[in-house]
């Protein structure tokens, strides 16, 4: 039951605006979609099924992650113009006979810079084409979020070559970017015009099942706790809300939140969720701001779910109530018998514990001679393994049978 549950209270929240204080609130209930806008959702999915449609349909005896002629020719460029380098400073620095002359050092370095440079090079190779299958993979399990800035996941898809929009199953040339050879060996790539360095090159993020797992299972405990008459205190909110705020600081986890969980937690609806990828890209909607949203409706949605599961535990009550004869209790006289009736097994327990007698509350149903329908304080004391009730100050024995009828307990 509990995944339903938790899922239908979580859904709620998104229907109920929180107002994180004012500003953010209206921000997003005002801003205006423009038409035609798209959420960031909808963006990476298109590219995910591109890059998808290009991998499923290429042969499958084919390395995609071989080099282009291009960059072979880049690659062989490099380095013979390095050779080149090398062999130039071998050559001066074998003029000198003094080896600290610090124009020796210089040629030396530049040697050593070449070599360096080729080490980088084949390191950075390496790391290119271990990317591209990791990029390709990820992609057609559909690993990574939905929350990643569009323009990231598809320079990602133009770097390693995996753009195919007019989908004739073969990568478009004119919108590839070989690689370039930049200083030291490093990898660069020219997109759109800018030159990015392969290093320096943010990759898309994947979704955090890690978090939403978490989310949701914490949120099913919540719920049985309910249905077993718990409770739910403000302290536990707290630290679940300091929790959850310190977690969605990390950019990555608060996107793949908000956009790749739609159904399980459903925070926003598709309207906010549009809104939200207009103004995060415009910069109405700061991650900030946000963030406190999506917390605010996460910290509703496991009271929703506790006030679910406590729904459930009352209405068992209640339906217990109803079957004793004498008057039906609510909910809250239930709760407190069935406290109070805890409360005289453990002592049976240990009765040495309260120096054999205890002082306990009750709403007696039965029989019907003795029902109350408040509250009466009671005291049940042993003396030379006899048990006594005491009411009004006056004892009278107590039989097994009395207490399991008036209490609900069984007597030792």
């Amino acid at each position: 039951m509990a995944n339903n549950a938790l899922i239908q209270g979580a859904a709620r929240t998104s229907k109920k605006f929180v107002d994180i204080g004012g500003a953010v609130g209206k921000a997003l209930s005002s801003l205006s979609v423009p038409t035609g806008s798209k959420s960031r959702v909808d963006e990476n999915k298109a590219i995910q099924a591109r890059v998808n449609n290009y991998m499923g349909k290429m042969k499958t005896d084919m390395d995609f992650t071989s080099f282009s002629p291009e960059e072979t020719a880049t690659m062989r460029n490099f380095l013979l113009q390095q050779r080149s380098v090398y062999a130039e400073a071998a050559k001066m620095a074998a003029k000198f006979d003094d080896t600290t002359d610090p124009e020796y050092m210089n040629y030396v370095d530049q040697m050593q810079g070449v070599n360096n440079s080729f080490t980088n090079l084949a390191s950075q190779l390496k790391s290119y084409k271990q990317g591209k299958l990791d990029y390709a993979q990820n992609q057609l399990e559909g690993l990574y979020s939905n929350g990643n800035e569009p323009s990231v996941n598809n320079n990602a898809a133009t770097v390693f070559g995996f753009i195919d929009e007019d989908q004739d199953k073969r990568t478009d040339k004119r919108l590839d970017s070989p690689f370039q050879i930049l200083q030291g060996g490093n990898l660069g790539f020219n997109i759109d015009g800018n030159e990015i360095s392969y290093n320096d090159m943010p990759m898309p993020g994947l979704k955090d099942n890690k978090l939403a797992n978490s989310i949701l299972t914490k949120n099913e405990t919540i719920y049985n706790q309910g249905t077993r008459g718990g409770e739910l205190n403000p302290e536990m909110l707290k630290s679940y809300e300091l929790n959850l705020d310190d977690q969605l600081q990390n950019r990555d986890a608060l996107r793949s939140i908000v956009f790749d969980y739609e159904s399980e937690l459903s925070i926003f609806d598709k309207e906010e969720e549009i809104k939200n990828s207009v103004a995060l890209k415009n910069g109405t909607l700061s991650y900030d701001d946000l963030r406190k949203t999506v917390v605010d409706k996460l910290v509703q949605a496991r009271k929703d779910v506790f006030g679910d599961g406590k729904k459930e535990y009352d209405k068992k009550q209640i339906k217990l109530g109803q079957t004793t004869g004498g008057f039906t209790l609510n909910a809250s006289q239930i709760a407190s018998n069935t406290d109070a009736t805890s409360t005289l097994n453990a002592w049976m327990v240990d009765e040495k514990v309260n120096q054999n007698e205890i002082d306990f509350g009750y709403i007696v149903r039965s029989p019907t001679s003795r029902a109350t329908q408040t509250k009466i304080p009671y005291k049940i004391k042993k003396l030379n393994d006899k048990y006594f009730l005491i009411s009004n100050g006056r004892p009278e024995a107590l039989s097994a049978e009395l207490a399991k009828e008036m209490f609900n307990i069984d007597l030792k």
